[in-house]
C-alpha cells in the first residue's frame, strides 16, 4: 500500500484513519509512513513519534511470525548470481555529511555503499552469465518499507527500494537502485534471501553516466531514530 502526492494535513489524517482491519500487519503502516518521509509529506516530530510506535510492534511481529535471529556474523553478502564487483571508491564512499533519515529523498550525504556490477552496456544483465543479478537479505528481518512505483522522470533519488528491520541487531537494511522488487512489506525472510535484482533505478542512477549497481545502507535505530552504521568491514568480510 502507497500513498503520494498527499498533502501533509491528508496524509497525517489517512495514516491516523487506518486500522488493523484495514492492513495487512504493521509492517503496511511503516510502509506508509515510509512513503511519507521519502516523499517530504510528513513533519519529522511526527515521524519520530510514529516510529517509536511501530518499531515494538514490528518486533512482535517477528517474533510472532516464527522469524529466525540472525546475528552479525552470520551476514552474508548482498549479491548472488555475479559474475564480478567491486566496490565505489573501494568502499571508500561513506560520508555522513549532514544526513538525516528524516529528509527523505532530499537527504544530504552517502552513507552507505555501492556495489558495483559487470554491465558494460547498462543492459541489466551481467556481462558474462547474460542474466541479471540478484539482490539478497544480508540477515534474517521483517521487510517494512519497498518502492515499485519509480519510473524515469522521477526525481526520488533511491529508486525502486527495499528496506529490512533487522529485529536481532536492531537496524534497518536499505537496498536501492534495483531494477526489480521481489518481496512486500510483511514478509519475514531470512539471510540470503532474494529480495530484488540489482539496478539503475533512481533520479541520477538512471542517467547516461549511471552504473548498474546496489546501494546498501545500514541504519541503528536508537530510540526511534535511524542513525547510519559504516559496514564496510562487514561487507568485505563476507564477500569472497
Amino acid at each position: 500500500m502507497k500513498i503520494l502526492f498527499f498533502t501533509v494535513t491528508a496524509a497525517l489524517l489517512f495514516l491516523q484513519s487506518v486500522s488493523f482491519s484495514q492492513t495487512k500487519n504493521i509492517c503496511d503502516k511503516w510502509d506508509i509512513l515510509d512513503s511519507l518521509i521519502t516523499n517530504s509529506f510528513i513533519e519529522k516530530e511526527d515521524a519520530l513519534l510514529l516510529m517509536k510506535e511501530y518499531e515494538p510492534e514490528v518486533r512482535t511481529y517477528f517474533r510472532r511470525q516464527r522469524g529466525v535471529m540472525t546475528g552479525r556474523n552470520e551476514w552474508v553478502f548482498p549479491l548472488k548470481n555475479y559474475s564480478s564487483f567491486y566496490y565505489r571508491e573501494n568502499g571508500n564512499d561513506y560520508r555522513l555529511s549532514k544526513y538525516d533519515y528524516f529528509q527523505g529523498s532530499n537527504t544530504k550525504g552517502h552513507p552507505a555503499h555501492d556495489i558495483m556490477i559487470a554491465d558494460s552496456n547498462k543492459d541489466l544483465l551481467d556481462d558474462v552469465t547474460l542474466k541479471p543479478v540478484d539482490v539478497v537479505s544480508m540477515s534474517s528481518g521483517v521487510v517494512v518499507a519497498t518502492d515499485i512505483t519509480w519510473n524515469p522522470g522521477s526525481l526520488l533519488r533511491g529508486g525502486r527500494y527495499v528496506k529490512i528491520f533487522d529485529v536481532a541487531n536492531n537496524c534497518i537494511f536499505y537496498y536501492s537502485h534495483l531494477s526489480v522488487v521481489s518481496v512486500s512489506p510483511g514478509d519475514v525472510i531470512n539471510e540470503g534471501d532474494k529480495i530484488g535484482e540489482v539496478g539503475r533505478t533512481g533520479r541520477k542512477a538512471i542517467l547516461k553516466s549511471g552504473k548498474t549497481h546496489l546501494h546498501i545502507a545500514a541504519l541503528e535505530v536508537k530510540d526511534g531514530y535511524p542513525v547510519p552504521v559504516d559496514i564496510i568491514s562487514d561487507l568485505k568480510r563476507i564477500d569472497k
